[in-house]
C-alpha cells in the first residue's frame, strides 16, 4: 500500500489579520502662539492623519487636514485656523475606522486666566464627554475685544452666572458678539461673608481651612436654586454653556463638578479638574483681592498673604468635602441630583446621551 504525503504549501495557513493601529492617547496643548499635538498608537509608528475644525463635533471629511501619514506622534501648528479662532483637532491612524477629538483645556485668552473647556473627560461607561459644549471660567469683565473673537466663536448659547448682583456692578460683564441668553443669580450678596471664613479672633491658615470646608459642604444646599435653573437649562439643550463665577473656582467649580458627575466622569477626575484651577488663578485672585470698589474684595486685600493663599487654593479637599457632604445626606451625588435639582435617573440617561460621545 503506497502512502501519498502532500506537500506543505499545499496546505493554507489560517491565521488572523493584524488589527489596524488604532490611536491610544492624544493630547494638544498651547505653547506660546502654537499648538501642539501628540499622540501614541498601538503600533509604533503607525502613519497618523491629523485634522482641524473650528467646530467640536465636525465629520473627517469636514475637516481641514493638517497632516497625512505622520509617523513622529506629534505635530505643531500655529493659528491652524487662523488668529483667535478656537481649533478642535482629530487624530486618527490612517487605517482605523475612528480616531480621538483632542483641544486645549484651556482657551487662551488675554482677559479670564480660567475660561476652560469641560470636555473630553472620560467616563465610567468608556464614553467621553463632547468637546465645546460646556465651559467654565472666572468674571468676564476684562475680556479684550481679541478675546471676544475668540469667545464668540465658541458659540456660547447660554451664560450662568452664579455671582451676586453686587460683583455683576463691581464687575460688569460687557458681551460683545452675539449675545448669549444671561441666567444670573438672584442673590444680592454673598450669603456668607468674609469675616465668617476667618473666624472669631486672629485668623490663622488652619482656621480658615477649615471655615473653607463648611462652605464647600453648604454650598450645594445654598445654591441649589442656581444649580437647578442650570440643569434645567442643560436637559433643554441650551448649550454651548458657559458656567462662571468671580474666581471661577468655588461656586462654579462646585457646579462644573455636578455637571461633570451628572454626566458619568469619575470622582478622581471630577476632583482633578476642580483642582486645577490652582494653577491658572492665582494671578487674577491677587488682582481682584485689590478691587475698592468690591466689599469683599477689600475686605479680602487685608487678610495676611499666608492665610489668604488658603482661600485662593483649590486644594482636592475641598471639592472632597462637597462630594462627601452630599453622599453622607443623599446616598450619592446623583441622590442630591435627583432630590434638589430635580433631575431623574432618566434625565441622566439623557444627558449622557446628548452631552457623551
Amino acid at each position: 500500500m503506497k502512502r501519498f504525503i502532500l506537500p506543505l504549501i499545499a496546505l493554507p495557513l489560517l491565521t488572523a489579520a493584524a488589527p489596524a493601529p488604532a490611536i491610544t492617547a492624544a493630547d494638544v496643548r498651547y505653547n506660546a502662539g502654537a499648538y501642539e499635538v501628540w499622540w501614541t498608537t498601538s503600533q509604533p509608528g503607525a502613519p497618523v492623519d491629523v485634522y482641524v475644525s473650528a467646530s467640536p463635533s465636525a465629520a473627517p471629511s469636514a475637516m481641514k487636514k493638517l497632516a497625512d501619514n505622520d509617523h513622529d506622534g506629534a505635530e505643531s501648528f500655529r493659528s491652524p485656523l487662523g488668529e483667535g479662532v478656537r481649533p478642535y483637532f482629530y487624530v486618527r491612524a490612517d487605517s482605523a475606522p475612528t480616531g480621538v477629538r483632542v483641544a486645549t483645556r484651556v482657551i487662551p485668552l488675554s482677559g479670564a486666566s480660567n475660561f476652560r473647556d469641560v470636555g473630553g473627560y472620560p467616563t465610567a461607561d468608556g464614553h467621553r464627554v463632547k468637546w465645546g459644549q460646556v465651559f467654565r471660567s472666572n468674571a468676564l469683565s476684562e475680556l479684550t475685544a481679541a478675546d471676544y473673537k475668540t469667545v464668540d466663536g465658541l458659540g456660547i448659547a447660554l451664560v450662568c452666572d452664579l455671582r451676586t448682583n453686587q460683583e455683576r456692578i463691581s464687575q460688569p460683564t460687557k458681551w460683545q458678539g452675539k449675545a448669549p441668553v444671561f441666567l444670573n443669580s438672584p442673590k444680592a450678596n454673598l450669603d456668607f461673608d468674609v469675616g465668617a471664613l476667618l473666624g472669631d479672633g486672629a485668623p490663622t491658615k488652619a482656621k480658615v481651612r477649615d471655615n473653607f470646608i463648611v462652605f464647600y459642604r453648604e454650598t450645594p444646599k445654598v445654591y441649589a436654586a442656581e444649580y437647578k435653573a442650570m440643569f434645567s437649562r442643560l436637559k433643554a439643550g441650551e448649550a454651548p454653556m458657559l458656567v462662571h463665577c468671580t474666581a471661577g473656582k468655588d461656586r462654579t467649580g462646585v457646579g462644573s463638578a455636578l455637571i461633570l458627575t451628572a454626566l458619568g466622569v469619575p470622582r478622581s477626575i471630577v476632583v482633578s479638574d476642580y483642582a486645577m484651577s490652582e494653577k491658572y488663578q492665582q494671578s487674577t485672585m491677587r488682582q481682584q483681592a485689590g478691587r475698592a470698589n468690591d466689599p469683599t474684595a477689600a475686605a479680602m486685600a487685608k487678610i495676611p498673604p499666608e492665610v489668604l493663599s488658603v482661600l485662593m487654593r483649590t486644594e482636592p479637599a475641598y471639592i472632597e468635602a462637597t462630594l462627601d457632604a452630599l453622599t453622607a445626606e443623599y446616598g450619592s451625588v446623583e441622590g442630591y441630583l435627583a432630590k434638589e435639582l430635580g433631575v431623574s435617573a432618566s434625565d441622566l440617561a439623557a444627558l449622557r446621551k446628548r452631552y457623551t460621545e
